[in-house]
């Protein structure tokens, strides 16, 4: 039985969105907290500034224009709330994960992952994961590249795989996976997890991974 993995040798992953789910409660918390700290009188923030600023690709523009905020100051004060014992309380692996993973590995797949979470996020989100069945896993934070949808981290990735570009393909669930993989010359499978809008380009649309099966 045909699949849409057939021509792929490498099978790579975005993380957050993709792999494991962290609850809009969460962002709906942590994000004003910020902002509260930064502001003494801060305006009131709607959820669909927050959405914009968890998935958009241009996060800084949104700080400046939906939050009214510098950058630089807003990411220094994320980052001190932004705990990965508080996160993990709202994070699970989404359920199509580690029977999915599986399976592809044992038909014969080289799975493999990158991710742009800072390095405590990551290390505390990919231990929900089967580490085991993954080849390869990069953090674009901790190995210093440069960030999505830069492509050197996804490169990076294939060329330790020892994979063709043309044999690879990533699975992700936002514009910036999108721009990544086109970026690295990689076909992207775009992941609908019903979080937020999907503007980008993919070569397949999945509503879950069992779809890849």
């Amino acid at each position: 039985m045909k699949t849409i993995l057939d021509k792929y040798k490498l099978i790579a992953f975005d993380l957050d969105g993709t792999l494991v789910h962290t609850s809009a409660e969460y962002r709906y918390f942590v994000v004003p907290k910020v902002i509260r700290d930064i502001k003494k009188s801060p305006k009131k923030l709607n959820f669909q500034a927050i959405d914009k600023f968890w998935f958009d690709g241009e996060r800084d523009k949104t700080i400046r224009q939906q939050f009214e905020s510098d950058p630089g100051v807003f990411w220094k004060i994320f980052h001190k709330f932004d705990k990965p014992e508080e996160r993990a309380k709202f994070t699970r692996i989404y359920d199509d994960v580690k029977p999915t993973l599986t399976k592809l590995r044992n038909k014969g797949k080289i799975l493999a992952l990158t991710t742009g979470a800072p390095k405590k996020i990551a290390e505390m989100e990919i231990n929900l994961l089967p580490k085991h069945l993954f080849a390869k896993i990069i953090s674009v934070y901790s190995s210093r590249y440069k960030n999505k949808p830069h492509p050197e981290s996804l490169l990076a990735l294939i060329k330790f795989c020892k994979i063709k570009n043309s044999q690879s393909v990533y699975i992700g669930n936002s514009n910036d996976d999108s721009i990544y993989a086109k970026s690295a010359g990689v076909d992207f499978i775009y992941i609908e997890r019903r979080e937020h809008p999907f503007k980008g380009s993919s070569n397949a649309t999945i509503h879950t991974l069992f779809d890849l099966l």
